[in-house]
């Protein structure tokens, strides 16, 4: 996803915690198009096989939305691809 370099500046000034929840929504949001486009689906698909709208699959895809755990779970199994992935303990948080 293409950056802005006027959102990078604004960044900057951002907690770190706010900086990881968006970063993390939009790593989200683009491996959800990564699998949308390897199978040659498209977000209104995605929507059909949610049993969502259009309009709100479009909101979620923006990546300031807030997946829970659950809808994130429906999206792997509509799609048959994983989203996230939990690390072991071995990996630490970034300071």
């Amino acid at each position: 996803m293409k950056r802005s370099s006027i959102i990078e500046e604004r960044r900057k000034h951002v907690c770190m915690e706010a900086r990881r929840s968006v970063d993390l929504s939009f790593q989200i949001v683009d491996r959800i198009h990564e699998i949308l486009l390897a199978k040659g689906l498209k977000q209104k698909d995605l929507a059909s096989m949610l049993g969502k709208s259009e309009a709100e699959i479009s909101r979620w895809m923006r990546g300031t939305h807030n997946f829970t755990i659950d809808t994130l779970i429906s999206i792997e199994h509509a799609l048959g691809s994983p989203i996230l992935k939990v690390v072991g303990k071995e990996e630490t948080m970034p300071v």
